[in-house]
């Protein structure tokens, strides 16, 4: 090949990953934030809904709890099939479908007056967030640089904590008046989304990645020329340009190439990872808001008391990533061991003690849980990275299915509190030795691989 036509060839994947945070990044972080931000406001009046609706449809804590589990059931089989549908359709079509499917089944909520329906539709919108989400962290990490690419996808997917916030700020407001009730809060859930829905169809790129593996009409050309443009707007790009990619070879990434080489270890320990700090992480969210009903607040106090640590926790999960870019991911075992002391003994104190507890042990859950959100599509070359992510977050939702049903049962059987805390401390021990694991696999070996600085170690 002579020098001009290597000069005319450009690989999307090395060019993504040397550049500097640069328009298309920005663009794509942003926007898909918007998406999180729309998943975490659907959690939170689900959560802060709870006590309201438990009250007036008189339904115990065991009960309810499989509404909480509903959307993670969804969850789990939105991530499975979109994970496989974004790979032949794309990531932003797929997104935008999740997108519109949570956002009506969380329409829907307003019209319900039974667990018969609620839980139906609370199925119904997982399926959609986990086709949404997934696709938005691997979008957001295709386009990240490699250097910063932790602090990018934190600051992404703290839009699901802001979005968390809103809806309890909101909800402490509404709840406090009855002529309101909880219902708007839903109708709220719908109409916001379709705005971010409608900006996305506009203004989000498509995967340059997946375009330069897969592109095979003109119009796709020429969008992945003007998105190389804005990843790189000193560089030379023409529509004669040949893109090429580490997906160039066309084929469908298979679950068998979850377990190659180093994979066949890494990939279980970072779905039991993903298992045992989800399970901690949303039985406590859920769970939050009629923890602190039981201790005597209002469930309007609770519902502003739990937004204000979303706020907390929203700026360590920025911080997050940073952190990980500095001390490596099997770092976040440390973050997991301090979250299962703080849960240990927070059960027994006096309310002002307990929310001073609630305040830093939420901190700690979610930052430590950052680890294995932002691993889960990185520990994976890019030909397999979207199913690999999807994957790992489908068995994340078992965890987040099991946690709040567990907890709902346990809080029905009228335990001591301290000792029902006691038990979410097991899971977050758990975690930091499956942090531990995947984390040095990474920082170690895998990243390394993927750099190009080591080559693969030979069978």
């Amino acid at each position: 090949m002579s020098d001009q036509a290597r000069s005319n060839v450009i690989n999307v994947g090395e060019t993504i990953d040397h550049s500097r945070l640069n328009k298309a990044s920005i663009k794509v972080i942003l926007l898909c934030g918007f998406i999180m931000l729309m998943d975490g406001y659907d959690f939170g009046i689900m959560s802060v809904a709870a006590p309201s609706i438990m009250k007036e449809w008189d339904l115990s804590t065991a009960a309810f709890g499989g509404v909480f589990s509903a959307v993670f059931v969804g969850y789990l089989f939105g991530a499975l099939l979109f994970g496989a549908l974004s790979d032949s359709i794309g990531r932003k079509k797929t997104l935008i479908l999740g997108a519109w499917i949570f956002s009506i089944g969380t329409l829907l909520v307003y019209f319900s007056h039974s667990l018969t329906t609620l839980i139906p539709l609370r199925v119904f919108a997982g399926i959609g967030i986990g086709g949404a989400v997934p696709c938005a962290i691997t979008l957001t990490s295709e386009y990240s640089p490699a250097k910063g690419r932790g602090k990018y996808v934190s600051v992404m997917y703290s839009g699901f904590l802001i979005g968390n916030v809103l809806a309890k700020y909101l909800a402490g407001y509404m709840l406090a008046q009855e002529s309101i009730g909880w219902r708007p809060l839903f109708l709220v859930g719908f109409f916001a989304p379709v705005a971010a829905i409608i900006i996305l169809a506009y203004k989000l790129p498509e995967s340059a990645r997946w375009l330069a593996a897969r592109y095979k009409t003109v119009a796709q050309k020429e969008a992945l020329v003007r998105i190389m443009k804005e990843v790189r707007p000193d560089s030379d790009i023409t529509p004669e340009t040949e893109f090429i990619s580490g997906e160039s070879r066309k084929e469908k990434a298979s679950m068998q190439a979850l377990f190659r080489g180093k994979l066949s270890w890494v990939t279980p320990t970072v779905w039991a990872y993903y298992l045992v700090s989800s399970i901690a992480v949303f039985s406590f969210s859920n769970w939050g808001p009629q923890l602190l009903v039981m201790k005597g607040f209002t469930a309007s106090m609770a519902a502003y008391i739990v937004g204000s640590n979303d706020i907390l926790i929203t700026i360590g999960c920025l911080l997050s990533g940073f952190y990980f870019d500095r001390f490596g991911f099997r770092s976040g075992a440390l973050l997991h061991l301090i979250a299962a002391a703080g849960v240990s003994f927070m059960g027994g104190l006096a309310p002002l003690g307990f929310v001073i507890l609630l305040f830093a042990t939420g901190f700690f859950i979610n930052f430590a849980h950052m680890d294995v959100t932002i691993l889960a599509p990185i520990v994976y070359p890019p030909a397999c990275r979207n199913r690999g992510a999807g994957t790992a977050i489908a068995v994340g939702r078992i965890g987040a299915i099991l946690g709040p049903s567990i907890l709902g049962i346990l809080l029905a059987t009228q335990w001591p509190l301290g000792k029902l805390l006691a038990l979410v401390s097991i899971p977050l021990v758990l975690a930091a030795l499956f942090c531990y694991l995947a984390g040095r696999a990474y920082d170690f070996y895998l990243a390394p691989l993927y750099a190009g600085k080591i080559r693969e170690k030979e069978k």
